[in-house]
Order: structure tokens, then sequence, then C-alpha cells
């Protein structure tokens, strides 16, 4: 049984039990095992706090099934020019970080000679490009999200 299951499984004594102690007891449960998981601590102590039982279902539905709780941004468009800057200032920045990494100095006279293993990086910030022309990219193919804020080139 994995945790999800166990607060399901917890929850659904919660709602059976008419003994004020029995639930007590698992509303402190669920909230230690909700406690571990990915959700939003100041909602989870006001749930337990008043004994929400919708509020409850909803977050353990959300862990349960988090696709169906996300709401895609509509993506803006971009000339092909501001994509291809975007992604030449990307690419430059990764080389400049591999060579930077292959030219790193050792406790002997010369550099260590060794390849990069740099293959994936955070794109240039906001200042520079707007947070979505990333997004974009991934979604035309010409980057990969490698997951928290990481992209690489396919």
């Amino acid at each position: 049984m994995n945790i999800i299951e166990k607060i399901r499984d917890t929850e659904t004594k919660l709602r059976s039990a008419t003994d004020p102690v029995r639930q007590m007891e698992h509303w402190a449960m669920l909230e230690r095992l909700l406690g571990r998981m990915p959700v939003d601590r100041a909602l989870l102590k006001q749930i337990c706090t008043q004994r929400d039982a919708v509020g409850l279902d909803v977050m353990i539905t959300k862990l349960e099934n988090p696709e169906a709780f996300k709401q895609e941004e509509p993506l803006p468009e971009y000339s092909q020019s501001e994509l291809n800057e975007a992604l030449r200032a990307f690419r430059h920045r990764l080389k400049y970080m591999k060579l930077d990494q292959e030219s790193q100095i050792s406790q002997r006279e010369v550099t260590s000679g060794k390849r990069s293993n740099i293959d994936a990086m955070q794109p240039p910030g906001p200042s520079e490009f707007d947070p979505r022309i990333w997004k974009v990219l991934v979604k035309k193919g010409m980057l990969v999200e490698e997951g928290r804020g990481f992209y690489r080139e396919p």
C-alpha cells in the first residue's frame, strides 16, 4: 500500500467513524501523512483545524490525479526571429558553460582536459527573455524540458 492509498483508506475510516476520539486519531494521522506530500501546508493546516471533509477530499483527489487539476495557460505567439534569437542565446550560453567547465584548473599546472558533461542548463533570465518563450520552443521541438527549470537541445 502506497502513501496515497493509505491516505484514502484513513479518510474512508474517518467518514465511517462515529466515536469522536477515533475521528481525532484519524484527523491526526491524515495531517501527518499529508504533511509528507507536496501540498500547500497552510491549506492543510486550515483543513485539519476546521475538520473540513470536503476540502480534504479535494486535496486527496488532487494527489491521486494531479493532471486533472492542471490548467494550461495559452502560450503567446512569438515571431520566428524572436524564437531564433532566444535559441541562439541559449546555445551561446550552453557553449560557454561547457567551455568554462572544460577549462577548470586542477592541481596540476595544466587543465584537466576532460570533456564537459553539461547537457542541460537554465535558460537566460526574465530580464532578457520572456520565460514563456522557452515553453514555446519546447512545444515546437527546438528544446527539451528536463524539469526544475532546466532545458537541453534535442
